[in-house]
């Protein structure tokens, strides 16, 4: 139980006690929400802060010029409310012991 709480404190972004305890699909979901989310963020919206960028000189009041990088910054701070929960409710869980491992069993109680 101690690896498995020191591992949800300092590494359960990437899902690493989650794997550790044999619970692969939960490690896999964070892995890719830590990983894959903000890759895809940035990849929806390169292309429109570039644009913005380009034509920076060029305000016309648009919607998008009124927009600026707000989009962006909403989709990157509900990703970190994302994280910093599940990365508390696994500390929380490790801690208190009421995570099973993989095979069904419950994890021995050494904290």
């Amino acid at each position: 139980q101690m690896t498995a709480f020191l591992l949800s404190l300092f590494l359960s972004a990437l899902g690493a006690a989650n794997f550790y305890v044999e619970q692969n699909i939960i490690g896999g979901l964070q892995l890719a929400i830590f990983v894959f989310i903000p890759i895809l963020i940035f990849g929806v919206w390169l292309p429109y802060v570039s644009i913005l960028l380009k034509e920076g000189n060029n305000l016309d009041g648009s919607i998008q010029d009124k927009l600026g990088l707000w989009p962006l910054i909403i989709s990157y701070v509900v990703w970190i409310v994302v994280v910093i929960m599940w990365w508390v409710a696994d500390i929380v869980t490790f801690a208190e012991n009421l995570r099973e491992s993989g095979d069904g069993c419950p994890l021995r109680h050494n904290l």
